[in-house]
């Protein structure tokens, strides 16, 4: 099921950040969720990866999704497949999620997803939606702020 809420980078209210040079750019997009978001395999788009440009470093911070005392939501991270279900395998996207397994959202806090399938992410000439998957169900459902922040260069 796709997320309820959308932001302002999805709906067009801010424009996507495209490098002008050599440099790297960092953008963060953040979602609000909802209880009915937290459940396994919930999928939705938090930003856009821009035509030509590739990933560099991958930061998710959430608030506290699972208030349970042993709480039990994990996430994943990547390009959202053509059929936006679920997170591409494509060679041309990593050829898997940049991140999986990410506990942030149980008790809230950043981590770093470092992986081979962000490095081998190639240039392409679309856009590419970048999205959050629910691999493992919140026990105690809490809705909340995560946010993706893409550091991204032009290839």
């Amino acid at each position: 099921m796709p997320f309820t809420n959308s932001n302002d980078y999805l709906t067009g209210r801010k424009p996507t950040v495209f490098p002008a040079g050599a440099e790297v750019v960092a953008v963060r997009y953040p979602i609000a969720l909802v209880a009915a978001d937290l459940d396994e395999n919930d999928i939705g788009a938090v930003g856009t990866l821009p035509a030509g440009c590739v990933p560099v470093g991958v930061l998710v911070d959430s608030d506290d999704l699972d208030t349970n005392a042993q709480p039990t939501i994990a996430l994943a991270v990547g390009v959202l497949n053509a059929t936006g279900d679920d997170l591409s395998t494509a060679a041309a996207d990593g050829g898997a999620a940049w991140g999986t397994g990410l506990t942030v959202a149980q008790a809230g806090g950043q981590v770093q997803v470092l992986s081979k399938a962000l490095s081998r992410v190639a240039a392409t000439g679309a856009d590419r939606t970048v999205a959050l998957k629910v691999t493992t169900a919140a026990a105690t459902k809490a809705a909340g702020t995560v946010g993706v922040t893409l550091l991204y260069r032009a290839a």
